[in-house]
């Protein structure tokens, strides 16, 4: 009987994540759209990708590359009310001014994932050690997850998928 008196207390001081981890990982290419201003980012805008671009591979290492996206997928559930939330990706100092963390809001729809990625384009950025993406909204942080940015070329499965040349046959 006590047990089930405590249990709407315990689903109140837990409640679930309104936005869901769907997957991670690394993309070998992606084509840049249309930048948008972001002025809490090193480089002052964040650029629009093809939500739908699937992942080469699904991992948390990540090696230091030009043109190398790494990231995650999220999704706010139907029945949810459309809204955004801040992604903050926390990372080890970077640039002339040695920034570490960049954030940016990014749109949600109910049932529709959001691809949100960091991409090397500047050789300042490739800085090696733990990068972590957090996803926030009004309710507080909903999950994190963090990458290990390491050497080129020291990651076999992403260098299978992304910079070995295809055999001919």
């Amino acid at each position: 009987m006590s047990m089930l008196r405590a249990l709407p207390f315990l689903l109140l001081a837990s409640p679930a994540s309104a936005i869901d981890l769907v997957e991670y990982g690394v993309i070998c290419e992606i084509e840049m759209g249309e930048p948008r201003e972001a002025p809490l980012t090193e480089s002052g805008v964040i650029n629009a990708i093809e939500q739908s671009r699937a992942f080469d591979v699904y991992t948390r290492a990540v090696p230091a590359h030009i043109g190398l996206s790494f990231g995650l997928r999220m999704l706010l559930p139907e029945g949810e009310i459309s809204n955004s939330a801040r992604m903050t990706v926390t990372h080890p100092p970077m640039g002339r001014r040695g920034v570490t963390v960049e954030s940016w809001t990014t749109p949600l729809t109910p049932g529709v994932p959001a691809l949100n990625l960091f991409t090397f384009e500047k050789p300042y950025e490739m800085v090696q050690g733990t990068w972590t993406f957090a996803v926030i909204d009004a309710r507080g942080k909903q999950f994190e997850i963090s990458f290990e940015v390491l050497p080129p070329d020291s990651v076999p499965q992403v260098q299978a998928a992304c910079f070995d040349p295809v055999p001919l046959s």
